[in-house]
């Protein structure tokens, strides 16, 4: 081989390897041109549940204050002004039940729950199933006047099949990103409210509903599911979407803290009535468009809070607008009524015997039973004002009689037993005039009466129930269908003049409902 050409030979060697260094210094992006990452926060609550004032818990130090609207708006606008200082987007979001537990939402039916929120700039919610309590047309008229979108993705109208509400709202970020929440809401919908306002409406499995939205969003970067279902349903979502950013769930009132994981898929729940406000803070890569969680937290929602003064003024509003009925004293409690909510829903507690009780002697019915999720807060011992009653029992169910026989009896019972206490089951039954045991979830050893006489499974029984429970509610199906005599007295009201009467009141556990393990 000549000099030359060798010479000429390494000097096109020389020359691919420049181009192809060339080539490599092109492609692949310097880190002063790659972009920033997004940074954003997101804020929630959830089951919010009309407490829009501070309230009073027995915790392990006593008795203490937390809660409170106007202290969770100034939370969120301290968190926000941070945020806006260091370039970092931040959402508000709520996982529904924002109605039907304290006296100012039942008797405002949620107008000041709505002006709150619409204060406090809500980005979205989710639709619970506590939304409907006052009826559709109450709920069109909420969701009209709400300044943000009422999120699901699968209740539709039956005449139709359309969605009743929007399924997703996208918010615009970066560049081409965008992040996406789809709400979903609880099939339980169907079951935990008054059947007639629900009764033009269906609830769709939520995973084909959400996955249906998932596929169009998630092109446009990453997506999170805001979920007013239990927590089953929850991880569900998560192991047919596994790359969901996140679930912000509700309904199931519990603090996830630390969060779940189901797969690669965090599930955060902040507890309920204010108590916590939730936090997580999100890095986005603008060029995959993925979400990394890089920190959750629970705010704790505390006296020494100060209440943001717009928030606060619009709570007093409505507050005085209460009027002195509400804080009348109609009469003393000597025992503390137990409505609290990992007692009422399992076992048999003070609350649930003495409403149990005064509807049996109204009503003259041979027995009386009453679910658990009608009951939502205890009465303290002191002075009882109609305030109290409202809020241990918000919803105004009328009484009903029914016939039963003993086998529909034992069928009831089956019912109300069928859950653990992890469950919290608001289809959880107190009675009167019948006691029984429960072992392995079953009913048995059912006896009727002061007498307890042995339940026959072909004797009619005289029952009478709110009716919520009359048209199927909790899954209590064995009501639904049957013949009834509506009483014509709200078991509220009824419960208020008993009060009144009475002076005194006081209540104890008999064995009426017996777990045996």
């Amino acid at each position: 081989m000549s000099l030359h050409l060798t010479i000429k030979r390494f000097r096109f060697f020389m020359v691919a390897i420049l181009i192809a260094c060339l080539f490599a210094c092109a492609g692949a992006p310097s880190s002063e041109n790659q972009p920033e990452p997004i940074s954003l926060t997101i804020l929630f609550f959830n089951d919010l549940h009309g407490h829009l004032m501070p309230f009073e818990i027995k915790g392990e130090k006593g008795v203490e204050e937390v809660g409170g609207i106007a202290r969770v708006a100034t939370l969120i606008r301290q968190i926000r002004e941070e945020n806006s200082r260091e370039h970092v987007h931040t959402l508000l979001l709520v996982a529904g039940d924002i109605l039907q537990g304290t006296p100012m939402s039942t008797v405002f039916k949620g107008d000041p729950d709505i002006r709150c929120l619409n204060a406090m700039g809500v980005d979205a919610m989710t639709v619970g199933n506590h939304e409907f309590d006052f009826g559709l047309d109450n709920f069109l008229k909420l969701k009209k006047q709400s300044a943000f979108p009422f999120l699901s993705a699968n209740i539709v109208e039956k005449a139709n099949g359309r969605l009743l509400c929007r399924p997703a709202l996208e918010i615009p970020l970066e560049g081409d990103v965008s992040f996406t929440i789809i709400g979903a809401t609880t099939q339980a919908l169907l079951t935990t409210t008054q059947a007639e306002n629900v009764a033009t409406l269906d609830v769709l499995d939520s995973v084909p509903a959400v996955s249906r939205i998932y596929a169009r969003a998630i092109e446009q970067g990453p997506v999170l599911l805001l979920s007013h279902s239990r927590q089953a349903t929850d991880r569900r979502i998560a192991r047919a979407l596994p790359d969901l950013t996140a679930i912000i769930g509700g309904h199931d009132q519990i603090l996830l803290s630390p969060y779940g994981i189901e797969g690669r898929v965090p599930i955060l729940q902040a507890f309920e009535k204010g108590r916590y406000l939730g936090r997580i803070d999100l890095r986005i890569n603008p060029v995959s468009k993925k979400a990394k969680l890089i920190d959750a937290s629970y705010i704790k929602v505390t006296a020494d809070i100060t209440p943001d003064p717009e928030i606060a003024a619009i709570v007093s509003d409505y507050n005085a607008r209460l009027g002195k009925q509400f804080k009348e004293v109609i009469g003393r409690c000597d025992t503390f009524l137990d409505g609290e909510r990992d007692h009422i829903r399992y076992q048999e507690t003070t609350l649930g015997n003495f409403i149990t009780d005064i509807m049996r002697a109204h009503t003259g019915a041979q027995i009386a039973m009453i679910n658990a999720g009608a009951l939502r807060a205890s009465i303290k011992e002191g002075p009882v004002t109609v305030e109290d009653v409202f809020r241990a029992m918000p919803y105004g169910n009328e009484l009903v009689r029914v016939e039963l026989t003993g086998a529909e009896v034992q069928q009831v019972l089956q019912r109300s037993v069928q859950g653990v206490r992890e469950d919290e089951d608001g289809g959880f039954l107190h009675v009167a005039g019948l006691t029984f045991d429960v072992r392995n979830r079953t009913a048995e050893n059912i006896r009727i009466g002061a007498e307890q006489r042995s339940l026959e499974p072909a004797a009619i029984y005289s029952v009478v129930v709110p009716d919520f429970l009359a048209s199927g509610g909790d899954e209590h199906v064995v009501f639904k269908g049957k013949p009834q005599i509506k009483t014509g007295s709200p078991l509220r009201e009824l419960i208020v003049d008993t009060i009144q009467q009475q002076k005194v009141i006081s209540a104890k556990t008999e064995g009426r409902i017996r777990r045996i393990e």
